[in-house]
Order: C-alpha cells, then structure tokens, then sequence
C-alpha cells in the first residue's frame, strides 16, 4: 500500500507539472493568436472587398486546417475518455470478481484491493488533469506552424 501511495504521490506530481506546461502553452497559443488572425482576416477582407482578387487557395486551406485542427482534438479526447472507461470497466470487473468469489475475502485480498483503487484513483485523476493538455496540442501546433511560414 505504501508503494502504491508513493506512485500515487509521483504520479500527482508530474500530472501538475504537465498542466503547468499546459497553461504556459496556453498563453502562448492565445499570443500567438492575435497575430495568426490578423493575417487571416487580412485575406478575408481582401476577398470580400475585392472577390476577383481573393485568394481563395488560402481560404480554402483556413478552413481546411480548422477542421483538421478540430478532428485532432476529438480524436485525443475520446481516445482519452475510452482510456478512462476501460480503466473504470476493469475496476469495476476486478471488485465484482473479489465481491462474488465463492470464498470470503481475505486480508491479502482487501489490501490488494485498496492499492488497486489507489491506483485507479490516480490514474482516472492524472488522466483528468492531463486532458487540457492533450486538447491542447493540436491547436499548440496548428499556431506554431502557422507562425512558422
């Protein structure tokens, strides 16, 4: 139990570094922003004062990035939430198995029990905490690569 504790307390830990980065990641991202829609209301101006003269290639591929953009972030959320649902599935398989044994349990079996659910705890906990990040990212990278050209 005590092991599992310590992982529990490391795992914490680092999940609090990473949404420290996330928030730093963040204010960069809506730094960056301003400037990236600048541009782009630039050309959307132009197109629409000037349609002849618009350049369309560029909106065409606003919009396509958006939606790439967009389809990333689902992507890493409902990966993360099928991860929380196994997790919380096999947790829940586990203590029915101990609940409906044909012996009593025993106190080796409500030990491992408790470091289990500590352990689950933690990682439904971590994997929460590190959700921002990963919705995050894909925009991060979006604007990063857009500032880049």
């Amino acid at each position: 139990m005590m092991i599992a504790a310590m992982n529990a307390w490391a795992e914490l830990a680092k999940a609090s570094s990473n949404m420290m980065n996330t928030h730093l990641r963040l204010n960069e991202t809506m730094t960056a922003s301003r400037s990236v829609i600048g541009a782009r209301m630039t050309v959307m101006g132009k197109a629409a004062c000037r349609p002849a003269q618009g350049d369309y290639a560029e909106l065409g591929g606003m919009m396509l990035e958006k939606v790439v953009a967009i389809a990333k972030v689902n992507e890493a959320l409902v990966e993360q939430w099928s991860a929380i649902m196994v997790d919380a599935t096999k947790q829940a398989q586990h203590l029915c198995d101990l609940l409906l044994g044909a012996r009593p349990l025993r106190a080796g079996d409500v030990l491992g029990l408790a470091e289990r659910s500590m352990e689950h705890a933690t990682r439904m906990i971590t994997r929460s905490m590190d959700t921002g990040g990963l919705a995050l990212a894909p925009v991060h990278l979006h604007i990063a690569r857009r500032l880049s050209e």
